[in-house]
């Protein structure tokens, strides 16, 4: 069973490379993680700012020359710095989610060694758990909290090789709760490496 298994996965490898090698929509698969700073718009007598975090997949592009399409599926842990308005302290409310972001992008410069690109696109988010267990007021607002979130990014990146780097913006097309408005948004930084 191993010995099949093995050689099922050497075959798929070679195909795979074959593929990338003479296909003209070349397939690219990867990794990537990195940092977030995200923030939880709030209201009702507190104010909110922007905390750090942290996120890792697997990614996935299409080349069509200069263009290409790019997804990915994420884990990601995010926090958001929330304070009373009448100034009596602050706490982190926290989340954690896997995003799904597919973007169209376009390599402003294109070299065989270096590219420099922007991206666009939509991000779909679905939270898998949220704590604002240390807010009581603010977990009594979120008890009605949409765990399914539609958003949008914008960014640009360089590749040297096969490793990347990103800079995003993330921000939210609906709220995450139908009772008030709260859009939540970030700015990311990642680091990749395609290993295909």
């Amino acid at each position: 069973m191993n010995k099949l298994l093995l050689l099922t996965t050497i075959f798929l490898l070679g195909l795979a490379s074959k593929i990338n090698a003479q296909s003209p929509l070349p397939i690219h698969v990867g990794i990537k993680g990195g940092s977030n700073y995200s923030e939880l718009p709030v209201s009702d007598g507190f104010s909110s700012k922007h905390a750090f975090g942290y996120f890792g997949g697997a990614m996935a592009r299409f080349d069509f020359k200069r263009f290409y399409i790019q997804n990915e599926i994420l884990y990601s842990k995010k926090s958001s710095k929330i304070e009373k308005t009448s100034g009596t302290g602050s706490k982190n409310a926290k989340w954690k989610s896997i995003d799904i972001p597919l973007v169209i992008g376009y390599k402003v410069i294109d070299l065989s060694a270096l590219n420099v690109r922007v991206f666009g696109g939509g991000v779909y988010s679905y939270v898998l758990d949220e704590n604002f267990s240390s807010l009581n007021q603010l977990k009594d607002s979120y008890k009605k909290f949409d765990k399914s979130n539609i958003g949008y990014q914008v960014g640009a990146g360089i590749e040297m090789w096969k490793f990347t780097v990103d800079f995003i913006y993330q921000g939210g097309l609906n709220n995450v709760s139908k009772q008030f408005s709260s859009k939540p948004n970030s700015f990311n930084v990642s680091v990749g490496y395609f290993f295909l």
